[in-house]
Protein backbone atom coordinates (compact mmCIF):
# COMPACT_ATOMS: atom_id res chain seq x y z
CA UNK A 1 0.00 0.00 0.00
CA UNK A 2 2.95 2.75 0.89
CA UNK A 3 4.98 1.90 -2.48
CA UNK A 4 1.30 2.65 -4.37
CA UNK A 5 0.83 5.28 -2.22
CA UNK A 6 4.28 6.50 -3.09
CA UNK A 7 4.01 6.30 -6.81
CA UNK A 8 1.09 9.61 -6.67
CA UNK A 9 2.28 11.40 -4.39
CA UNK A 10 5.86 11.22 -6.00
CA UNK A 11 5.09 13.84 -8.16
CA UNK A 12 4.45 16.14 -6.33
CA UNK A 13 7.86 17.25 -6.26
CA UNK A 14 8.12 17.98 -9.72
CA UNK A 15 5.84 21.07 -9.59
CA UNK A 16 4.87 22.81 -12.45
CA UNK A 17 7.58 19.99 -14.45
CA UNK A 18 5.34 16.99 -13.10
CA UNK A 19 4.48 14.10 -15.46
CA UNK A 20 0.17 15.06 -15.71
CA UNK A 21 -0.38 12.12 -17.46
CA UNK A 22 1.40 9.60 -15.42
CA UNK A 23 -0.28 11.43 -12.59
CA UNK A 24 -4.46 11.32 -13.70
CA UNK A 25 -2.91 7.43 -14.80
CA UNK A 26 -2.01 6.72 -11.45
CA UNK A 27 -5.01 8.43 -9.66
CA UNK A 28 -7.13 6.12 -11.89
CA UNK A 29 -5.47 3.33 -11.50
CA UNK A 30 -5.90 3.30 -8.04
CA UNK A 31 -9.30 4.95 -7.48
CA UNK A 32 -11.19 1.72 -6.80
CA UNK A 33 -8.94 1.25 -3.11
CA UNK A 34 -10.80 1.82 0.16
CA UNK A 35 -7.83 2.37 1.62
CA UNK A 36 -8.01 5.66 3.18
CA UNK A 37 -4.17 6.90 3.25
CA UNK A 38 -4.12 6.18 -1.22
CA UNK A 39 -7.41 8.00 -1.50
CA UNK A 40 -6.40 10.97 0.32
CA UNK A 41 -2.76 10.26 -1.35
CA UNK A 42 -5.41 10.42 -4.72
CA UNK A 43 -6.82 14.30 -3.37
CA UNK A 44 -3.53 15.46 -2.19
CA UNK A 45 -1.69 15.22 -5.47
CA UNK A 46 -4.50 16.55 -7.63
CA UNK A 47 -4.73 19.71 -5.41
CA UNK A 48 -1.51 20.55 -5.02
CA UNK A 49 -1.23 19.84 -9.16
CA UNK A 50 -3.87 22.12 -9.35
CA UNK A 51 -1.53 24.64 -8.37
CA UNK A 52 0.06 24.39 -11.32
CA UNK A 53 -2.56 22.87 -13.88
CA UNK A 54 -6.19 23.87 -12.16
CA UNK A 55 -8.30 23.82 -15.97
CA UNK A 56 -6.72 19.99 -16.26
CA UNK A 57 -7.13 19.27 -12.33
CA UNK A 58 -10.48 20.65 -12.85
CA UNK A 59 -11.43 18.78 -16.21
CA UNK A 60 -9.84 15.52 -15.26
CA UNK A 61 -11.72 15.39 -11.96
CA UNK A 62 -14.88 16.19 -13.13
CA UNK A 63 -14.76 13.84 -16.07
CA UNK A 64 -14.10 11.12 -13.31
CA UNK A 65 -16.13 11.99 -10.11
CA UNK A 66 -18.10 8.82 -10.24
CA UNK A 67 -14.74 6.88 -10.22
CA UNK A 68 -12.65 8.89 -7.48
CA UNK A 69 -14.85 7.83 -3.93
CA UNK A 70 -15.41 11.52 -2.05
CA UNK A 71 -12.83 12.19 -0.11
CA UNK A 72 -10.36 12.60 -3.19
CA UNK A 73 -12.66 14.26 -5.19
CA UNK A 74 -13.27 16.70 -2.03
CA UNK A 75 -9.49 17.01 -1.36
CA UNK A 76 -8.95 17.44 -4.93
CA UNK A 77 -11.32 20.69 -5.61
CA UNK A 78 -10.85 22.39 -2.17
CA UNK A 79 -8.97 24.75 -4.08
CA UNK A 80 -10.51 25.05 -6.93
Amino acid sequence: MWLRRAAIIHQLSYKGEADEALLFEFCLRRCHEEEFFIRKAIGWALRQHARVAPTAVRKFTKENKDKLSKLSFQQAMKHL
